[in-house]
């Protein structure tokens, strides 16, 4: 049997173990989404963001002893917020497009659906 040259998708096996995965540009946005959140009286449980090319990220709440989320679905381009039901899943109460995927839109946006569901609360 001949000797034939072996071709390795993506470059030698080894070749790129010390690159660092790199980290999700969301995984900034905690510290302002957790205000907007808070200035709107709910707890922030959890944040999470997304690795990939989308940018999602998401955000686990809490007020007045209901759970709630929000997050931003990068691929739909969607902020959606939903409430915890029951017996397990989840129920949407809005959605919105923001005009922008920049952090200071997603606070904007946050705010105005937080405060629209205290309002009819």
């Amino acid at each position: 049997m001949a000797e034939t040259p072996v071709f390795w998708l993506g470059g030698k096996p080894g070749a790129n173990k010390s690159k660092e995965r790199e980290r999700p540009v969301a995984e900034r946005y905690e510290p302002a989404l957790r205000d907007a959140c808070s200035a709107c009286g709910y707890e922030v449980d959890e944040y999470v963001a997304a690795q990939g090319g989308f940018g999602g990220w998401l955000a686990n709440l809490e007020h007045q002893g209901q759970r709630y989320r929000i997050f931003w679905s990068g691929k739909d381009r969607q902020l959606r917020f939903e409430r915890a039901l029951p017996h397990g899943g989840w129920t949407e109460l809005s959605s919105l497009e923001p005009a922008d995927d920049g952090l200071p839109a997603f606070v904007d946006s946050v705010k105005a659906i937080l405060q629209a569901k205290v309002q009819q609360a």
